[in-house]
């Protein structure tokens, strides 16, 4: 079943349209990063919204899907910009040195930069005190990778 999925920033204006992502693997046989889930829908959105397979990218070794072509654009414009810190491991987890995976529909983005978390109590944690985990985390990513 189709249904539409409203774009609410200027940035992306353009409606997108989706459909079931039960199969997050592309159809040259690329399994999508975050889950599937749009890096541009994150920062221009602050929403979790998945991508569409017919509209999608690879960068640096990873397959993004996109909610439409006006995201994929963007990210190509930008794509550091778009780009979810630690590889998409939780960032709360990351901070005291283990590789956790994370729920890409738990995130948040702290000055422009998206973090993803295990689960709600992981982001709890980080919400608290971002500079803290961030710093912790960024010095442990560096060892970790």
């Amino acid at each position: 079943m189709r249904h539409l999925v409203p774009v609410l920033t200027a940035g992306l204006m353009a409606v997108g349209f989706g459909t079931s992502f039960a199969d997050k693997t592309s159809r040259s046989g690329n399994t999508a990063a975050l889950d599937g889930y749009c890096p541009v829908a994150y920062v221009a959105m602050h929403k979790a919204v998945k991508g569409d397979p017919e509209v999608s990218l690879d960068y640096e070794g990873k397959h993004y899907l996109f909610v439409n072509v006006d995201a994929k654009k963007m990210f190509e414009a930008a794509p550091s910009k778009y780009q979810v810190a630690y590889d998409g491991w939780c960032a709360t987890a990351m901070s005291t040195g283990k590789k956790l995976g994370s729920n890409s529909e738990i995130f948040t983005v702290t000055d422009g930069v998206t973090y993803l978390f295990s689960g709600a109590d992981a982001k709890k944690m980080f919400d608290a005190s971002p500079a803290a985990v961030i710093k912790k985390a960024g010095a442990q990513w560096a060892s970790l990778r």
